[in-house]
């Protein structure tokens, strides 16, 4: 296992002097390997699982299942023969990535379900044991209706108060490199994290803040305010998702 994951770091950071990832979701094995065409994420996939001694005849269906919230990847792969491979992908830039056959009895969230997006009660609670918010994909039903429509919500941590939204798009990866980019813009080189997804419900967010100590005024300029925390509200509509977030807000004293 640890020489096959030392070939997968491989062949992915040579990928990245060949292309350019769609998106930048602070992973960045997965943004490599999502920016490739669909053939070239075959051959990765392809030379991942048979570099590391297993066997895979050739490669006939690739799935994206999603983020957990640690932001690792997972990457579903289905061979010719009928075997399936799930690729997890840490955020962190030089972490092993591991893999797993789909349906391994003791392999946790990283055998499966594949093919499906992530998202049962207990890989979620396992995932955000670490109080890096709710998994990407786990606050969704493990299968979503068809046609379901998804949001995401990036945030910064204290003290800078950049935010970005991804709404309503059946894509769900395309919703959260939205997020990803829109929180960036404001925040500039502050990573931006993962915070809530919402599927086929409204979502609000509202900041807790204080006056910056060298503006004179809090305004829309970001530099005048301090973020103590962020707020999420979800509801059937926008002003029940609204209020929810700011009776989560109101509890924290000495916030504007």
């Amino acid at each position: 296992m640890r020489r096959m994951a030392w070939l997968v770091i491989a062949a992915l950071v040579t990928l990245g002097l060949a292309g350019t990832a769609k998106a930048q979701t602070g992973n960045p094995m997965h943004d490599q390997l999502s920016g490739l065409t669909e053939t070239g994420r075959h051959t990765e996939l392809f030379r991942a699982i048979n570099g590391g001694g297993n066997s895979c005849q050739a490669v006939t269906g690739v799935y994206f299942a999603g983020l957990d919230g640690a932001r690792a990847a997972y990457w579903d792969t289905r061979c010719r023969e009928g075997t399936m491979w799930r690729l997890t992908l840490p955020a962190m830039r030089n972490a092993r990535p591991s893999l797993t056959q789909c349906g391994a009895a003791s392999g946790g969230l990283a055998a499966g379900p594949c093919f499906q997006p992530l998202g049962t009660a207990a890989s979620t609670a396992a995932q955000t044991a670490g109080g890096r918010g709710t998994a990407v994909a786990g606050s969704a039903p493990a299968e979503a209706p068809p046609g379901s429509r998804y949001g995401a919500i990036y945030v910064t941590q204290p003290p800078l108060a950049a935010y970005g939204f991804g709404n309503g798009n059946t894509d769900r990866l395309a919703v959260n490199t939205g997020a990803v980019r829109a929180c960036q813009g404001m925040a500039g080189r502050i990573p931006c994290v993962f915070q809530e997804e919402l599927v086929n419900k409204c979502g609000a967010l509202v900041q807790g803040v204080t006056r910056h100590p060298n503006a004179v005024a809090i305004t829309s300029d970001l530099s005048t305010v301090v973020l103590n925390r962020n707020f999420i509200g979800t509801g059937a509509t926008v002003q029940e998702a609204e209020r929810n977030a700011m009776a989560a807000c109101r509890g924290l004293p000495n916030v504007t």
